[in-house]
């Protein structure tokens, strides 16, 4: 009976430790997922780009920008210290903001860019219904 209370008891535990595990994996898929850095890696990650160590320092800073974070950037190190930013901006300040923060990154000696910037026109927004302007007789 002694063999079979630690067969059970083992059992038990290989069912929470599996639980356990599978909260967690969940917890940092999740945080992945919501996170706007953890989208774009896995982004990355579905693509099966490799990056060097420098790409990835300057799009860990780009990313960590709350506005730049929002763009379709690409980094690409084309010699020691020397990357070549590509990507639709909205604004010359974004551009900017970019060249000021991939400046910062450690090893980068150089940037060249190759943004491009597109302004977007201002939605309005939208309304839940069609609302009637009354006017006074």
């Amino acid at each position: 009976m002694a063999k079979d209370e630690q067969d059970r008891s083992f059992s038990s535990l290989a069912i929470k430790i599996g639980i356990a595990g599978a909260i967690g994996l969940g917890a940092i898929a999740s945080g992945l997922i919501i996170s706007r850095k953890g989208r774009h890696l896995v982004k990355e990650a579905m693509e099966g780009r490799r990056r060097t160590r420098i790409e990835d320092r300057v799009l860990d800073a780009l990313w960590g920008d709350p506005v730049l974070g929002r763009r379709e950037i690409d980094v690409e190190e084309v010699g020691e210290g020397t990357v070549v930013l590509t990507g639709e901006l909205r604004s010359e300040e974004e551009r900017r903001r970019a060249l000021a923060l991939v400046g910062q990154v450690k090893g980068v000696s150089a940037a060249v860019d190759r943004f491009t910037v597109v302004a977007t026109k201002r939605r309005r927004p939208r309304r839940a219904g069609k609302v009637r302007r009354q006017t006074r007789r």
